[in-house]
């Protein structure tokens, strides 16, 4: 076994993924949602529609009152995707 040095990365497999999704989902629950004071939802992959990057967090392009999750497997009933997001049908 080979030890990680600064600088090095392996990929995450589809399961750990979700395990990292889901530690940020308990661990950020104020940031799930995305809310019209322009609230940042974490980074997982790429960002939703509507949103940009900025460090390890999604910022929405404009005041909004979508509700985004991350998605895991699939999104709920209710919801459709957005790379690794769901977002709240109206």
């Amino acid at each position: 076994m080979t030890s990680m040095t600064q600088g090095s990365w392996l990929p995450l497999t589809r399961s750990q993924t979700r395990v990292v999704a889901l530690a940020l989902l308990l661990q950020f629950p104020a940031f799930v949602v995305g809310d019209d004071d322009k609230t940042p939802i974490p980074k997982v992959g790429s960002c939703p529609v509507g949103y940009r990057t900025s460090g390890h967090y999604c910022i929405p392009l404009e005041s909004s009152d979508k509700e985004i999750i991350i998605k895991l497997e699939s999104c709920p009933s209710g919801y459709r995707t957005s790379g690794n997001y769901c977002i709240k049908l109206k």
